[in-house]
């Protein structure tokens, strides 16, 4: 894959997340309330910056810049993996969100990368 098709895969997803993020926020308001469509935007906006961060380690290991230490890479990696969860569990146990909501939310940045695969299985993704 080369580097301008990397980029526009990047932006199709990042737009279909956002999109997905705002139709299930908006499902979320209209049959469950406000707080559960709360819980959905944030659990999205939890997933998007896990997302991007992933997005600089991946970059940072490919670029070939030696700089950057090995061990600051796969220390970042695990700090991501461990504030993940505990983010989660801030945004429900303080902040009193639906734990249900916020996972579906957190889940919408994977069910891109599913509908993304699915428009490109069947051609509708532009190539």
């Amino acid at each position: 894959m080369t580097a301008p098709r990397v980029e526009a895969l990047e932006r199709r997803l990042f737009w279909l997340s956002l999109a997905l993020s705002a139709v299930g926020s908006l499902v979320a308001w209209i049959c469950f309330g406000g707080r559960e469509a709360i819980s959905f935007v944030g659990g999205a906006g939890l997933a998007g910056g896990e997302l991007l961060w992933l997005r600089s380690t991946i970059y940072t290991i490919f670029s070939g810049d030696l700089k950057g230490s090995k061990l600051k890479v796969l220390a970042g990696f695990f700090l991501r993996l461990l504030l993940i969860p505990l983010c989660l569990y801030a945004m429900i146990r303080f902040l009193f969100l639906d734990i249900i909501a916020a996972v579906a939310g957190f889940a919408v940045f994977v069910c891109s990368v599913f509908v993304e695969g699915v428009l490109e299985a069947f051609g509708s993704s532009p190539k």
